[in-house]
């Protein structure tokens, strides 16, 4: 399987390269972003674009692909709605429908966050994204809404708080993974179970925690 992975310097995109690169059936992986990942491997090479909504340039080099695994974003702290959405909604949906004109027969998986269901702006938009990519006629598909993820080793979060929080929590982890596994995941398991949605091998479209730390178990 030929991989594109959005995200790779982010915090869930990072956990999703170290599991894509270990994984026998992936041939080869091309991290597109902005800037470089500071990940050097055999399988992997980047595509670095300063601007995302600049498709034209990249597609050359998007056809012959086999699946995507979409692990940007944003935050929505200080964002309206029109704003977050620009980045959340508009540039996935462009890329996916890219990506699938380049490559009828593509599968995508697209990380979306616990509490998707919930009010909030975020929320909302978050479901417009999930409902357009169900609406594509991909091979395979699916979305996960990670809770709170413990970092596999190497993978940093950009944001203190959440720094701060893992820290804390870090000798707890064990239990509140077996305790509360509808709340908390690894980035481990994270990172298998969207390889598993493009693979097919996922039972559901919208998988939460628990259905994360059952397939990437």
């Amino acid at each position: 399987m030929k991989l594109v992975l959005f995200g790779a310097t982010g915090m869930v995109g990072a956990g999703a390269l170290r599991e894509a690169l270990a994984d026998a059936d992936v041939e080869a992986v091309l991290a597109v972003g902005r800037r470089p990942c500071g990940v050097v491997h055999a399988k992997l090479r980047e595509l670095l674009l300063p601007d995302l909504f600049d498709l034209a340039a990249a597609e050359p080099q998007l056809v012959g692909q086999d699946a995507c695994i979409w692990a940007l974003g944003v935050s929505s702290v200080g964002l309206d709605e029109a704003a977050y959405a620009k980045v959340t909604e508009e540039l996935t949906l462009l890329w996916a429908r890219a990506l699938l004109r380049l490559n009828p027969d593509f599968s995508f998986c697209y990380c979306s966050g616990a509490g998707a269901d919930g009010r909030a702006m975020w929320a909302r938009v978050r479901r417009r994204v999930e409902g357009g990519l169900r609406d594509l006629p991909f091979r395979h598909a699916g979305c996960v809404r990670p809770g709170f993820i413990r970092l596999a080793p190497g993978v940093r979060s950009r944001v203190r708080l959440y720094r701060a929080l893992i820290a804390a929590l870090g000798p707890l982890f064990p239990l509140l993974l077996r305790a509360i596994p509808s709340w908390f995941t690894t980035s481990e398991r994270l990172g298998r179970a969207m390889l598993l949605v493009v693979k097919g091998r996922a039972d559901r479209f919208l998988l939460e925690s628990a259905d994360i730390n059952r397939l990437g178990a």
